[in-house]
């Protein structure tokens, strides 16, 4: 039933690609963008703070009804699975996209596992789930960053992908390995990249992504927690906003827009960097030497 999975990093623009992706005529991207179908039994299983949670169960799809119900309206449209949990919870998803379809078309992008630890890190402090200093979280990651804690709080484990990405390619005959930082310097390229490996000859023209979900301080507590999270005054002034503005792209646009500069942007302290550089050395050496993974010798360099 679906045609191409999307599996991942975290915090590496999977749900910017997607959204661009699902702009193409002949690409179907449902909305929630992760169900996380293919780990659902796993994902059943997670903790983590309550609210959340709660969140992540709300858009989760745990059974087949319910799955093939969010691509109703693909129609002929290839479909896409974009669930970034996908690529570290490898030995769980992969026997279950294998089921779905041996010869699947497998996407990841890789972000510097550096700077990604951050940004998840400073996502969640953003959104009040992380109480801790960034400097406590990479001191005590191998203790505390374990199953079943939720992936998402795994800041430094998320970030070793040798294994992660060896596992797709031994798994998977399809696999395109695209760099994070080319999806923010070369969109187009990327998109083309894309659409070649998925079999679709026309391309999507874009000037630039839209950045979903972009980490980092809010200016503004007050704005970010109006934007990002339900409320009363939100529910009524909806309807009002959707009148105003009825093509749905340009209010994600608007929208996201207004997120994106309420976000001060955050680079990791030469401390914590250095650390995390020596943690990670060896598994980047050994993932750069994987096909596709070159561009990773930059993060060592």
């Amino acid at each position: 039933m679906i045609d191409f999975v999307l599996a991942g990093t975290f915090k590496a623009a999977s749900s910017t690609l997607g959204y661009e992706l699902a702009k193409h005529p002949e690409i179907f991207v449902p909305t929630p963008k992760d169900p996380h179908y293919f780990v659902a039994e796993l994902f059943q299983t997670l903790t983590g703070p309550a609210d959340f949670l709660r969140h992540q169960h709300e858009f989760g799809v745990y059974n087949r009804a319910a799955f093939e119900e969010l691509y109703a309206d693909a129609e002929c449209a290839l479909k896409g699975d974009t669930t970034p949990l996908y690529l570290y919870c490898y030995e769980h998803a992969i026997p279950a996209i294998q089921a779905e379809n041996m010869s699947m078309p497998i996407i990841i992008i890789l972000r510097d596992p550096v700077d990604r630890a951050y940004s998840n890190y400073n996502h969640n402090v953003k959104d009040g789930f992380e109480p801790r200093s960034f400097s406590e979280c990479i001191e005590t990651w191998e203790k505390t960053e374990c199953l079943p804690l939720h992936p998402f709080f795994h800041y430094v484990r998320a970030g070793f992908y040798s294994a992660q990405v060896s596992a797709y390619l031994n798994a998977f005959k399809n696999v395109l390995i695209i760099n994070y930082d080319d999806i923010i310097n070369s969109p187009q390229d990327v998109l083309n990249t894309t659409c070649q490996f998925l079999g679709i000859t026309s391309i999507i023209e874009t000037n630039e992504f839209i950045r979903l979900n972009k980490t980092g301080r809010p200016r503004v507590n007050f704005l970010n927690d109006f934007l990002t999270r339900e409320s009363m005054l939100k529910k009524v002034m909806r309807p009002i906003y959707r009148r105003l503005i009825t093509n749905r792209e340009l209010r994600t646009h608007v929208s996201e827009r207004i997120v994106n500069l309420n976000i001060k942007s955050l680079k990791v302290d030469r401390t914590s960097r250095a650390i995390l550089n020596k943690v990670y050395r060896a598994d980047i050496e050994k993932l750069s030497q994987q096909p596709g993974c070159e561009f990773a010798r930059s993060w060592i360099l």
